[in-house]
Order: structure tokens, then sequence, then C-alpha cells
């Protein structure tokens, strides 16, 4: 889920979501924001970050393909 890729960075690939779930983030909070939360208390709390880590947050969501 987590990987580093240089001393600072940290890029979470989180999946697919709704677009409403989505939003929310967007305004910090809801169900994006508290599992992103809960994954980066996980990774202080093991000694996996370093104090000025910056996250980046990948979400993918399928494309709905419309029949014409």
């Amino acid at each position: 889920m987590a990987t580093s890729q240089k001393e600072n960075t940290l890029i979470l690939q989180m999946g697919k979501f709704k677009k409403d779930d989505i939003d929310d983030l967007r305004h910090g909070e809801g169900r994006i924001f508290k599992k992103i939360e809960y994954v980066l208390e996980q990774l202080q709390e093991s000694g996996q970050l370093s104090e000025n880590y910056q996250p980046i947050i990948v979400i993918t969501k399928k494309k709905n393909e419309k029949d014409f």
C-alpha cells in the first residue's frame, strides 16, 4: 500500500473509490481521509516515516463507459 521514494516522500495508492468519497477527501473528511490517517499513524508508530515526510495520495477510479 505504501512505498517510499525518497527520504521524505511517501506514495499511498488507495485504490478505487466513489466520487462522493473523493469529494469528502477534498474537504478533509470521510472514509478515505480516515483510512489515510490510520495508515500514516501505523507507519509513524513502526518508525518507517521520517519526521518531515510528504505524503502523495493516488486514487484510481474506474471510468464508466457509455454505450452510444
